[in-house]
């Protein structure tokens, strides 16, 4: 009587086929399994608004709903809002997001930024706005005085007051710059304005059609 011989052993090479794709299927499953839960596939959240309300009540109605959070600046102020408040978010309020993605938050800052105020007399007018406006002054105003000098910064002016270089100043004020007119003759021989300064000064009167090049 002769021997069966298992299926197994009969058809190795079908069973080690079948065990392999057994296994892909279950690997793949695992897979899909997991990355639903890493990403928290189908269980998207609506964003509420939480903008003018304060930090701490936009975080508890956020973590209320689910949702995680971060601060994403804290350090700007803006008059339009109440110090402490939140002035924007992203996303905004009504879209859908994942659960594990967090809602970024703009705090306004509980005063404006205070800067010390650059050395800006004897400077060109063009020189003056544009180092004030890197800085981040938003009103900067502008007259002119009897000078022998056109376009200088002759004096600068804070609350009506004139300020000296390395004053603390809130960026938010207006700064008040009085500039030359070059009405008052110069009686001294000598230009004290180095080469760059009169450069600027040449070029900003270039651009107005008021330089005149002396013979």
């Amino acid at each position: 009587m002769s021997q069966q011989i298992p299926f197994r052993d009969k058809h190795p090479y079908l069973v080690n086929l079948t065990l392999i794709a057994v296994v892909s299927v279950i690997f793949v499953f695992i897979t899909l399994l997991f990355i639903d839960v890493f990403t928290s596939h189908g269980q998207e959240k609506l964003v509420p608004e939480v903008r003018n309300m304060p930090l701490e009540k936009a975080i508890s109605k956020l973590e209320s709903e689910g949702l995680k959070w971060e601060i994403a600046d804290s350090t700007s102020f803006n008059e339009s809002f109440k110090p402490g408040v939140i002035t924007d978010q992203e996303p905004k309020a009504g879209s859908y997001i994942k659960a594990i993605r967090p809602v970024y938050l703009n705090v306004n800052a509980q005063h404006p930024r205070i800067v010390s105020l650059p050395k800006l007399q004897d400077m060109s007018r063009l020189q003056a706005l544009a180092q004030l406006q890197a800085m981040g002054f938003k009103t900067i105003e502008i007259d002119t005085i009897e000078s022998p000098y056109k376009d200088l910064i002759v004096q600068v002016l804070v609350n009506g007051r004139n300020v000296a270089p390395g004053t603390g100043v809130a960026i938010n004020v207006p700064v008040r710059l009085r500039v030359g007119d070059g009405s008052i003759e110069d009686t001294n021989p000598y230009n004290p304005l180095d080469s760059a300064t009169m450069d600027s000064i040449q070029n900003e009167q270039r651009a107005n059609g008021t330089f005149n090049q002396q013979e």
